[in-house]
């Protein structure tokens, strides 16, 4: 470890860090936590393949399994944790990466995994019973358990538009995952030198501050439908204007607008500045104030614009709500509009389960993931063609942020029927691997069609039919291993 800090920090001092190293790879990287007594550790890379592929070179190497007695141990404690969370012994078992973690104490833990498979992975991590754990941000998010050493492989991840630098509450929350309390007295975090992993980067992301809170609160038409069961619109907008959101947007708005304030007095008091670039900074000033006033009346804006599409969609009157918007109002999902309309046009009635179902895991999916779609869908296309048309109504009126890109998918309708089907996730999951779909992929859209499912089974009042049909097709999908006692998180 001594020479490559060496070498890193001459490569620095030359400022070339492109031709530093190539990219480390998993076996030297374990070699080296190993020979300097390391281990366990935690390795983050950027994306699923890149865990997939370091699980796959630790299974071909030579020299980095475990012993013999070693194996035992650890198969006795994945077997411990299978008999205490009820899990599937053939699913554990026949996972492809179950042959490397029995031999090398090594797993890849990111969300195109199966929750189950996770679990297990965390456990036996805090039983200190795995040497490497490889990650994406699934761990530096949302499980909490430490190791004794951390190493981060990139300055920068993919996000929806293109490559960011990691923020400083990222960087923390990977680097605090080093050290174990009442094993460690200190914990140590590691950058492996490389292309996209440059440490000058690191080092300014730690001088920055933590990122400030932010709400997700916005009043989605979902959330308005709801309120408005017990609340008239003047009171509504009451509310939006105290949630955490409203107010962090008036205090952003106040520093923006003080900032403009104190830019337009230096420009009047200068008496030396040009005309030119008093007339710049002026227009700077103003463009300040504007974009001020817009986010301190954000969450309003956001409030009008659901209304505005609730009352053209006929779920809300001056009065309250509509009869619609009543039955509407239990549909507690994102989808809300478009389930609404789906309803109110008969599209979705006198459908079988299987139908239903279909139709309902199209819209439910992630249109930038592949699903499954190699052999014949069940459902007729013109029944997904109503349904683009219902999309496409509602996003004429409505543009919600978090259902933008929200299209009708065939191939995952047709993903989850073939599940529904099945009769074992094991039998399953050698079709999803014949064609490169991931299995957490798939397992979420399972849930999240099933929870689509719920809402509309919740009409029982005004569309009895329909809600059974949705609760007795929600059953059959959620079968082990996805059953709600393993998908509890």
């Amino acid at each position: 470890m001594v020479e490559n800090f060496n070498a890193a920090r001459g490569a620095l001092e030359g400022g070339d860090v492109r031709n530093m190293f190539g990219e480390y790879p998993v076996t030297k990287i374990i070699a080296e936590l190993e020979y300097d007594n390391l281990l366990p550790g935690i390795l983050f890379r950027t994306s699923r393949k890149q865990c997939d592929a370091d699980i796959e070179m630790l299974m071909g190497s030579h020299g980095g399994g475990i012993s013999p007695a070693a194996q035992e141990t650890l198969i006795h404690g994945i077997d411990t944790v299978i008999k205490k969370y009820g899990m599937e012994v053939e699913v554990i078992r026949r996972h492809p990466h179950y042959p490397s973690l029995v031999t090398t104490a090594t797993g890849a833990h990111h969300a195109g995994q199966l929750l189950m498979w996770r679990l297990l992975l965390e456990e036996l991590m805090s039983r200190g019973m795995l040497r490497l754990l490889i990650a994406t941000g699934t761990v530096a998010a949302g499980v909490d358990f430490p190791a004794r050493t951390v190493v981060i492989t990139a300055h920068s991840k993919r996000g929806s538009e293109g490559f960011n630098v990691i923020t400083s509450s990222e960087l923390m929350q990977m680097a605090g995952r080093a050290g174990r309390r009442g094993k460690d007295t200190i914990g140590f975090c590691i950058v492996a030198p490389g292309a996209y992993s440059d440490a000058r980067v690191i080092h300014q992301v730690t001088q920055r501050p933590a990122e400030p809170l932010r709400s997700a609160y916005f009043a989605a038409p979902a959330t308005v439908l709801n309120l408005l069961k017990y609340r008239n619109v003047d009171d509504l907008r009451y509310t939006v204007s105290k949630s955490l959101a409203a107010y962090l947007d008036r205090k952003s708005s106040r520093i923006i607008r003080d900032e403009a304030e104190r830019e337009e007095q230096l420009i009047g008091a200068d008496a030396s500045i040009s005309d030119e670039k008093r007339k710049r900074g002026q227009k700077r000033t103003r463009r300040m104030l504007r974009e001020a006033d817009v986010l301190a009346a954000r969450q309003t804006g956001l409030l009008e614009k659901s209304l505005v599409a609730l009352t053209s969609l006929g779920y809300v009157e001056p009065s309250g709500l509509t009869e619609k918007g009543n039955w509407a109002a239990n549909l507690c999902t994102s989808l809300v509009l478009e389930l609404g309309e789906a309803i109110n046009d008969h599209l979705l009635s006198d459908l079988s389960e299987e139908q239903l179902v279909g139709v309902v895991a199209s819209i439910a999916g992630d249109p930038h993931r592949p699903y499954f779609g190699i052999k014949a869908n069940p459902i007729r296309k013109e029944k997904f063609n109503q349904m683009q048309a219902v999309i496409d109504r509602v996003r004429k009126v409505y543009s919600n942020p978090v259902t933008s890109d929200l299209s009708v998918l065939p191939d995952a309708a047709l993903t989850v029927l073939t599940w529904m089907d099945s009769t074992s996730w094991t039998e399953f999951g050698g079709l999803l691997r014949l064609a490169g779909v991931a299995e957490g992929d798939v397992a979420r859209l399972v849930t999240q069609t099933a929870d689509h499912l719920n809402q509309i089974s919740r009409l029982e009042e005004s569309h009895p039919d329909l809600a059974r049909t949705a609760a007795a097709g929600r059953l059959r999908i959620l079968k082990p291993p996805l059953t709600e006692a393993v998908l509890a998180e």
